[in-house]
């Protein structure tokens, strides 16, 4: 076995092949700088933060980490693209935070059906109310709207806003949406685009207490006001659609 005369240690390749340990320091690499980047990013703005200061936490050169990603855009990106599917603390679809359902091999409409929470067999205002109750348990969090911020700031010069929204709150209107249209058709909505009443819908959840959340006012919600605010949003809702 070939050595690194520098460091003793195995040569990177044998036979011009990566050799699996150098494989998994490399993966390791990568993860440190993303974990790293996640708490910078946390604790300084998207602007103030720098690669040099990502580096440095992982106690490695800038060099070393651009090889990794090429720019802090880049960075960014990919841990909006993990918190999609990780609930790294943004509206991401329900469906995936509770499911644990894969976007790239199941439609929607399967998601909503493995995960049980949408029955479109249940009656609507119980459903409604334990999604929109999960809802705001899980993503009114000061995480939830520290990334949210980042996102917001990093859309000024980047397209990490459409990617935020693409990945989160897009996909979550979209299983609503498939949730509705059987209940439109059936009669018991009155007729409306299924689009509309999911915006809608997902609109009243947040009414009371997304802008207080967002600038970070009450970023917590006390458990025993959650299935007030619900049922409220859903008395409005069903005034309009039942």
């Amino acid at each position: 076995m070939a050595f690194n005369s520098k460091l003793n240690l195995p040569s990177a390749k044998i036979n011009d092949v990566e050799h699996p340990m150098v494989r998994v320091k490399t993966n390791a690499r990568r993860e440190a700088f993303l974990a790293a980047a996640a708490e910078v990013f946390q604790e300084m703005s998207f602007d103030q933060a720098s690669m040099d200061v990502i580096a440095a936490k992982v106690g490695s050169s800038k060099a070393t980490l651009y090889r990794y990603f090429k720019s802090k855009e880049a960075l960014f990106t990919e841990l909006i693209h993990r918190s999609a599917s990780d609930q790294g603390g943004n509206m991401m679809s329900i469906v995936h935070t509770s499911g644990g359902v894969p976007a790239d091999k199941q439609s929607a409409v399967e998601a909503v059906d493995t995960l049980g929470l949408l029955n479109p067999d249940e009656d609507i205002r119980l459903t409604l109310t334990r999604f929109g109750e999960h809802v705001l348990e899980t993503f009114h969090t000061p995480q939830s709207f520290a990334v949210q911020r980042m996102v917001i700031a990093a859309s000024v010069s980047s397209d990490v806003g459409k990617t935020f929204y693409e990945q989160g709150p897009a996909r979550a209107i979209v299983y609503l949406q498939h949730y509705f249209a059987p209940h439109i058709q059936a009669g018991r909505l009155r007729q409306a685009d299924p689009h509309v009443v999911a915006c809608h819908y997902f609109g009243l959840l947040q009414a009371e207490v997304y802008q207080a959340g967002l600038f970070n006012v009450v970023t917590a919600l006390d458990k025993s006001t959650i299935p007030e605010i619900v049922a409220r949003a859903i008395d409005v809702f069903m005034r309009a659609y039942g």
